[in-house]
């Protein structure tokens, strides 16, 4: 009876977790999504990794050393704001959850903290919107950490829907000086920027840009179903228009445009389709 109530605990928590587009902030072997803001220890974010056999096989990942403070802290800035992270600042058992590849020496059990809140306002907590805990399970090598939803701030100024920073604690609490190594923070969707927001045309496709990230050039493929005009137009990361791909009257048909990045400086792009006013936005990346 035991078996069975437990395999129908497991059931319901693998089959009633809230599905939510998320993304990989800093994977740093390729263009991370976020800027490194203050933090308190020493902070390496091109290290070689410690070990690459097991769950993170990646060149690189970020080496943080601990300073002595007992709320010692790393603060990231989203190079976009987050989507409404109502969703995970939810302590039910189908909440989509945040995780983090952690390599640490500290001990089995050590808490690592994640705070969602807003540059603006960068004092806690009247900057902080919600926080989530997780513990290491494991000591010298990698583990995938899951953040748990435990405490909101009513009062503060930031609200799920302006959240622009993360902050990352390391055994808060403690004055320990342990190393952590970290790879691959995942969590709410980004925003794309005002002006490349997409309403979906029915009869066309755009496909993801081939290679991604891109180096000297790269493919746009698109789909179109019915003649008409056609453009393919490119902009950056805060919405700026950097090219007109393409603008004509165009057949039914498979269509290929070549685009050279060779003078395009690293970072991320949108590149979005219209017809018939409706559009298609897929995310470039740059990283020569």
């Amino acid at each position: 009876m035991k078996k069975l109530y437990f395999i129908l605990i497991t059931f319901f928590a693998v089959n009633f977790t809230v599905s939510a587009q998320q993304e990989n902030y800093c994977d740093f072997d390729s263009i991370k999504m976020l800027n490194f803001g203050m933090y308190t220890g020493t902070l390496d974010s091109m290290f070689a990794n410690p070990s690459t056999t097991g769950i993170n096989t990646s060149m690189y990942c970020a080496r943080y050393v601990r300073d002595t403070m007992m709320y010692d802290f790393i603060k990231m800035h989203p190079q976009m704001q987050l989507e409404d992270v109502t969703l995970y600042a939810d302590s039910t058992m189908g909440a989509p959850k945040m995780s983090l590849k952690v390599y640490s020496t500290a001990p089995v059990g050590t808490v690592v903290q994640l705070q969602l809140g807003i540059k603006s306002v960068d004092n806690y907590p009247n900057g902080i919107h919600s926080e989530y805990m997780a513990f290491t399970t494991m000591q010298n090598t990698w583990e995938t950490l899951t953040f748990n939803y435990y405490m909101g701030h009513p009062g503060s100024f930031a609200t799920a829907t302006n959240i622009d920073k993360i902050v990352l604690l390391f055994a808060p609490g403690t004055s320990s000086q342990d190393t952590m190594y970290f790879d691959d923070l995942m969590g709410p969707a980004l925003i794309e920027p005002s002006g490349v927001k997409e309403l979906i045309a029915s009869d066309s496709k755009l496909f993801q840009n081939s290679p991604n990230p891109a180096k000297q050039s790269t493919a746009i493929n698109f789909q179109v179903n019915t003649n008409g005009p056609v453009s393919v137009e490119l902009f950056d990361m805060v919405g700026n228009s950097v090219a007109m791909l393409l603008q004509d009257d165009l057949k039914a048909g498979n269509y290929n445009i070549p685009v050279s990045t060779s003078e395009l400086p690293n970072g991320i792009y949108f590149y979005v389709l219209k017809k018939d006013g409706a559009s298609q936005t897929k995310r470039m990346i740059v990283s020569k």
